[in-house]
């Protein structure tokens, strides 16, 4: 009896830890979502300032390039720029 409620509470920790990212539907947010997501933890894009999501995504392109990954197409990562550099956090 006691595994329903705990897979409840494990389900609900689970969705509370989805990031709500703005835009949703936008195409940098699915790629971000997608793409980035499919690795590792999706972070809110006001975490970082524009020039260090600029900086995380060039080190990203450099990483899949050592692995032979494949990375995302020109319209993709412009995309994904467009909406981190958007959505970005300021500066301190």
């Amino acid at each position: 009896m006691l595994r329903r409620p705990l897979g409840a509470l494990l389900l609900s920790l689970v969705v509370g830890c989805v990031p709500s990212l703005p835009e949703p539907e936008s195409r940098g947010a699915q790629v971000l979502s997608e793409r980035c997501g499919g690795c590792h933890r999706v972070y809110a894009p006001s975490l970082m300032t524009a020039e260090m999501w600029r900086y995380q995504v060039d080190r990203m392109r450099e990483l899949f390039a050592k692995q032979g990954v494949p990375w995302l197409s020109p319209a993709d990562e412009q995309a994904l720029l467009e909406y981190l550099t958007k959505h970005a956090g300021g500066g301190a």
